[in-house]
């Protein structure tokens, strides 16, 4: 794995993880109206979720290349013209954002959600060996439509809960998919765990209107760092 945690201060890390919110709204978009989205940065969004432990931002996302579409989206959101273009989006980023305050005054759901993605390792590990006989790329497939269920269940089970919820719009067709449902709602929880991290790095919502310069700036050195390991 690249790893890319030596390049990056608190303030750049916190705005990484913006990025990666981002990036799993954009990817919510993408669903809803096309029914299908890049596997590769679907799988970057929800590995953060499986750490669980960690002692630094680094190890929650140790290769940052794997975020370079949220973080290009998250520079040119912060315009005027990428306002209009990526609007919908940063709703889903600013609805990602509520719903992680709200799950933080509910100690009762996070550990309960802790104690789901904990026992969701072993439950994948079943998975994997109940297929042991199908060939390696199908079963890579099955473990990826289970891993997407499994997470998407867990978000019905305890941020649907939540008094907010987020509206998502597309094709009435694709949404009705249970592929893409489960991928959606797997995304939306990834979205919501890097933005508790975020506003566990000192991000607050209001930052995205009044800081915006700044942000974009620290995205566009960050990308510059990433384009130099390359």
């Amino acid at each position: 794995m690249n790893n890319t945690s030596a390049r990056f201060n608190d303030w750049e890390y916190r705005n990484i993880a913006l990025a990666v919110v981002v990036q799993c709204a954009h990817l919510v978009n993408t669903l809803a109206n096309s029914g299908r989205a890049d596997e590769a940065q679907i799988k970057a969004c929800i590995d953060p979720l499986q750490v669980i432990d960690s002692d630094s931002v680094a190890d929650v996302y140790p290769d940052v290349t794997r975020f370079s579409n949220g973080l290009s989206i998250l520079q040119k959101s912060l315009d005027s013209d990428g306002m209009k273009e990526f609007g919908e989006p940063m709703k889903y980023v600013l609805g990602m954002s509520v719903l992680q305050q709200q799950l933080m005054s509910v100690p009762e759901m996070q550990a309960a959600i802790r104690l789901r993605m904990q026992q969701r390792d072993t439950l994948y590990l079943d998975c994997e060996e109940q297929d042991g006989e199908a060939d390696s790329n199908t079963l890579a497939a099955k473990s990826d439509n289970y891993d997407y269920a499994v997470l998407a269940a867990l978000y019905q089970d305890t941020i649907s809960k939540l008094t907010y919820r987020i509206h998502v719009k597309g094709n009435v067709e694709h949404l009705r998919n249970q592929r893409v449902a489960e991928q959606i709602r797997a995304l939306l929880l990834a979205g919501i765990r890097s933005a508790l991290l975020w506003h566990q790095l000192g991000g607050r919502r209001w930052h995205l209107f009044f800081y915006k310069r700044r942000i974009r700036d620290s995205v566009a050195t960050i990308r510059r760092n990433l384009f130099a390991l390359h």
